[in-house]
Order: C-alpha cells, then sequence, then structure tokens
C-alpha cells in the first residue's frame, strides 16, 4: 500500500501539468488539436487518482490527512473537485488551464516535501474534527478559485484596457461572469470558513489544546480572511466597491491565504502542530 501512495504521489504532478497544457489547448480555439478533447475524462481520472492517495492512507492509518505538505496535497484535490463542480454546465478549459497549472504547483510541493508514503504517526479523529478539516478544505478551495478569478478579471481588464484583443479576451469568459463567479466563489468560501473556524475554535477549547489562543498568527490571519472575503462576498452591495477593486481584494486575499495554508504545513509554528 505504501508502495502505491508513493507511485500516486510522484505521478499526480505530472499529471496535472500534462492537463494544465491540453487545456491550454483551448486557447487556439478551433485550431487546437483532436486529442485535446481527451483532457476532461483525463481530469476526473487524475482526480480520482489523487483522491485514492487519501483513500489509502485512511485504510493503513486511519486517518486520510494528518499534517505538514499532506495539507497541500488535499488543498490542490479540493481546488480541483470544486472548480468542476463549479463550471459543470458550462466548461470553461481555458480557465481550468490557468488553476490546473496552480493545483500542479500545489502538488509539486506536497509531493517533493511531504513524506512519500503512508503517514503513520495517526490518531484517528471524531466526527467533529472530520468537519472542521472538510470545512476548512472546502473553505480554502473556494478562496483560492475567488482569487484566481479575480486575478484573472484583473488581467482581462487591462487587456481590454489596452485594446488588445488576443487569445486571452477572445477566450476567457467575459468580465461580467467572472466579476460575478469571484464574488460567488468568495461566497461560498466565506460560509465554509465560518463553519470550519467555529468549529475549530470550539475544539480547542473543549479540548484545552496547548498554546491555544485568539492572538495566534494562523487564528488572526483566518479570522481576517473571513472578514476579508465576507465583504468581497458582498461587494455588489458595498457603494464604492467595484468589480475591480474587489478583484483586487480576492488577489490579496488568495496570498495571504496561501501565507495562512504554509504556516499550517510547518511542524510547531501553530498550535495545529
Amino acid at each position: 500500500m505504501t508502495a502505491l501512495i508513493q507511485a500516486l504521489l510522484v505521478a499526480l504532478p505530472p499529471a496535472y501539468l500534462v492537463l494544465a497544457i491540453l487545456y491550454g489547448m483551448a486557447f487556439a480555439g478551433p485550431a487546437q488539436p483532436r486529442f485535446a478533447s481527451a483532457r476532461r475524462p483525463l481530469l476526473w481520472l487524475t482526480l480520482l487518482a489523487h483522491a485514492g492517495v487519501f483513500v489509502l492512507n485512511a485504510n493503513a492509518t486511519g486517518a486520510a490527512v494528518v499534517s505538514g505538505a499532506r495539507i497541500l496535497s488535499a488543498v490542490a484535490l479540493t481546488v480541483g473537485l470544486l472548480f468542476c463542480l463549479v463550471t459543470f454546465r458550462s466548461p470553461q478549459p481555458t480557465v481550468a488551464a490557468i488553476l490546473l497549472a496552480v493545483v500542479f504547483l500545489l502538488q509539486l510541493g506536497a509531493s517533493a516535501f511531504g513524506p512519500m508514503g503512508a503517514e503513520t504517526s495517526v490518531q484517528a479523529g471524531n466526527a467533529v474534527q472530520t468537519a472542521h478539516a472538510i470545512t476548512m478544505l472546502l473553505a480554502t478551495a473556494a478562496l483560492v478559485l475567488s482569487g484566481i478569478y479575480g486575478l484573472l478579471h484583473l488581467v482581462l481588464y487591462r487587456q481590454l484596457k489596452a485594446q488588445r484583443f488576443g487569445p486571452l479576451v477572445q477566450r476567457l469568459p467575459n468580465l461580467e461572469q467572472l466579476a460575478r463567479t469571484t464574488r460567488l466563489t468568495a461566497l461560498a468560501g466565506f460560509v465554509f470558513l465560518t463553519l470550519g473556524v467555529n468549529v475549530g475554535i470550539g475544539l480547542a477549547h473543549a479540548r484545552n489544546v496547548e498554546h491555544f489562543s485568539y492572538t495566534d498568527p494562523t487564528v488572526l490571519l483566518y479570522l481576517g480572511l473571513w472578514i476579508h472575503f465576507g465583504i468581497i462576498a458582498f461587494s455588489r452591495r458595498i457603494v464604492g466597491l467595484t468589480a475591480r477593486r474587489a478583484s483586487f481584494a480576492a488577489v490579496g486575499g488568495l496570498i495571504t491565504l496561501l501565507i495562512a495554508t504554509a504556516i499550517l504545513t510547518v511542524p510547531g509554528a501553530s498550535f495545529h502542530a
């Protein structure tokens, strides 16, 4: 089982890179090669194989995710799954190319710096702890999507302002759709973060977790992100907070989110350890 987990962790980064390239061919429009049409079933196959890492780890040790770099892998998988859900009825292959490049980098870091087999020093969590982990993963994935869509909105806005009508303008969703998805994914992240943070704080108090404090960098960062993306989610109703400004905020939130996630992966840097 350890050998199978190791094989999957080695294969996942190049698989996501190949998928990013295949989806990137969508920028060529009708000129893209025929074999590019295989990208959707290959994406689902890769996501299924990725999920298999956590299923195998759970079977071997009693828990799917423990800590450290494996958290990055879980975030990468959840981002891919949530994107497929968001775009289920209206596929966005050009956006998928950019998003899969991000997933590739996340998984590359997880495979390069994480354990290459089952994590053996594991204590199985209860239902509340599992709910906390799932809601935080969903929140992180939603906020990553919001940041990426916000970045694409800024890029497309700049292209249109400069009157450059190249592949980006022709193949990416329009500004309105990008702005709407930025807000919707921010709203999803806000809701999941509300649940995840409160369940986590409740767990910390119930278990008298050592070194837990509201001034802990991780807690402060996630509370700040909760407020930040809540404002983005309802930016349409806030006077002066245009779609462009909300997109800037989403990109800034994404950078902060990556910092918060990185803190969780460093042993001893947070009470989570």
